[in-house]
């Protein structure tokens, strides 16, 4: 006897449920990474670009700091220039002779040249080799409170016999001199000093507040001549020092323990340095305060982004797990039913040799016996399985015709009527005529036994546990609008609450009889019918089934 044919196992046909979750848990780590990095780059992002911004702006104020200070080189050049011409212009006339004394004329030519004048607001005075004063407008023109032969300025004035600029005391007091040699014969016979009260002469008036810069004059040994009165910051040792590599290289540079920013330039025609100098941390300060209020801006709207990309994620995500295990399920009743196909041939080449054995039985007057009536009704059962098997297997393609529905119905309750179970219980009909409907009556017809047939049988099952002494199915057909209408409802308990959402769910079995395929055939097979829909109702003491089909449009 050979062995029957080897089948694929139900396993082999469906993904194991411990790979789904590995893939499942693998797509949600990667989700998790991901999301942490985007978490980690709405924070990273801004701070990085923040920085930059603080960079770019220092780079911004270098510029601005270098194109002050170079302006202000050479509008201060220019003035000096000016001045020293002014003064030049007298020192070359060939009246004026101070190794002789001023003289009626020469005070006469330096009166009408300076007593209209606004170049030197404190004076102007003509002055010996030694530093003697010989003449000066005003007449107490100050001089400075030490003798002018000991200050540097006037000393290179003398030996070297070029102008210079330098302050009448060596600190403050506010007087900066111009002075520019008398030379007569080779040989320097006098001084013409012009003196200007205030340091705005020399430099552009700074607006004073929050954004101020200290403007810093150096002369060409290095000693501070403006401000007149210097802050702490500008008193420090080795100070030219300090400030001469800005000409080249806009930067930052310590002072008294305080980070300026600052750039610096050559006083053309001179060799005075002039600094623009600015406090690093309040600039940073004021910066940081603006680029935060637009890192805050930026992160919680990147933020929000992200936390709406969150919320869409995680949609997604749900709806990834919810497919895969959509997919599983798929698979899984694809192997059923191809399981199903395997076992309801097996089962129907059994039953063929029962019924050619009833048959047999019939023909020898027996079937009236209780054991033939028994094995009748396992026939009936077993063919009933079968046939629920193979049309899960195989679902059979709609064939459409015009149906008559109190007809199909009374089919069905023949074969219904014929079950053992139906001797406990009373099913009562209301049925209306003249109802038709476009469709497969097989698959009609199947899909109203199968629900008459589970309320008939959780009847019996009822009845016998005791839960109710007289089981009864009500079977109504009718019209509402434009459909048709069919109610089968019994008294029998109804559905377990928690076996309700698994209600339309091949295989999910709710009782001790069946298979959990009668109610997922009859959706089936009602969705088959364009608008077809069958529902389920809780009711008092059992439950409530409807099917809906539209009504046939009947050619006038």
């Amino acid at each position: 006897m050979s062995s029957p044919p080897a089948h694929p196992s139900l396993t082999s046909l469906v993904p194991p449920p411990g790979e789904l979750l590995r893939t499942q848990r693998k797509a949600g780590r990667s989700a998790v990474l991901g999301l942490m990095l985007l978490w980690g780059a709405a924070f990273v992002i801004p701070f990085v670009a923040y920085q930059e911004d603080v960079k770019t702006a220092e780079g911004e104020l270098l510029t601005h700091l270098s194109d002050r200070a170079g302006l202000q080189a050479h509008a201060l050049g220019a003035h000096l220039g000016l001045l020293r011409s002014e003064l030049q212009r007298l020192a070359d006339h060939p009246s004026l002779r101070p190794e002789d004394g001023a003289s009626g004329p020469e005070v006469a030519l330096l009166e009408n040249a300076f007593s209209h004048t606004s170049l030197f607001s404190a004076g102007v005075a003509l002055v010996s080799a030694d530093g003697k004063r010989m003449w000066s407008d005003p007449a107490d023109m100050a001089l400075g409170r030490t003798p002018l032969a000991s200050r540097l300025w006037f000393r290179r004035t003398v030996e070297e016999r070029v102008a210079s600029v330098g302050l009448l005391d060596e600190e403050g007091g506010g007087l900066v001199a111009v002075a520019v040699p008398v030379v007569r014969d080779e040989r320097v016979v006098g001084l013409l000093v012009g003196e200007l009260a205030t340091a705005s002469e020399l430099l552009p008036a700074t607006p004073r507040g929050a954004n101020e810069s200290m403007v810093a004059l150096l002369g060409e040994r290095g000693r501070l001549l403006l401000p007149a009165t210097p802050p702490p910051l500008l008193r420090q040792p080795e100070l030219a020092e300090r400030l001469r590599p800005l000409v080249e290289a806009p930067g930052a540079v310590t002072l008294g323990g305080t980070r300026l920013l600052g750039a610096a330039a050559l006083v053309p025609g001179t060799g005075m340095l002039l600094a623009v100098l600015e406090d690093e941390a309040r600039d940073r300060e004021m910066l940081k305060r603006r680029y935060l209020g637009q890192l805050g801006f930026h992160t919680a709207l990147f933020g929000g982004v992200l936390l709406l990309f969150t919320v869409l994620l995680r949609r997604s995500y749900r709806s990834l797990v919810t497919a895969e295990e959509q997919l599983r399920r798929q698979e899984t009743m694809a192997a059923l039913g191809t399981a199903s196909s395997l076992i309801a041939h097996e089962v129907k080449n059994a039953l063929n040799s029962m019924q050619a054995a009833l048959s047999m039985i019939r023909a020898k007057g027996g079937e009236t016996t209780l054991p033939v009536q028994a094995l009748r009704s396992q026939a009936e059962r077993l063919g009933h399985l079968a046939r629920s098997l193979l049309s899960f297997a195989s679902p059979q393609s709609t064939q459409r015709r015009s149906c008559e529905m109190h007809l199909l119905v009374q089919d069905a309750l023949q074969a219904v009527r014929l079950l053992p179970e139906a001797a406990d219980v009373v099913i009562e009909t209301t049925l209306q005529e003249g109802l038709f409907v476009k469709g497969d009556p097989t698959l009609l017809v199947s899909a109203v036994d199968n629900l008459m047939r589970n309320a008939v049988e959780a009847g019996a099952v009822a009845h016998d546990i005791g839960q109710q002494p007289t089981p009864r199915v009500q079977v109504r057909l009718l019209r509402d609008g434009g459909e048709v209408v069919l109610i089968v409802e019994d008294n029998a308990g109804g559905v377990p609450p928690a076996f309700e959402p698994r209600l339309w769910e091949p295989f999910a079995v709710g009782r001790s009889k069946g298979i959990g395929l009668g109610l997922p055939m009859v959706r089936t097979a009602i969705r088959a019918h364009d608008g077809g829909s069958v529902s389920y109702t809780r009711v008092p003491g059992g439950s409530l089934f409807t099917v809906r089909l539209p009504l046939e449009k009947m050619a006038s």
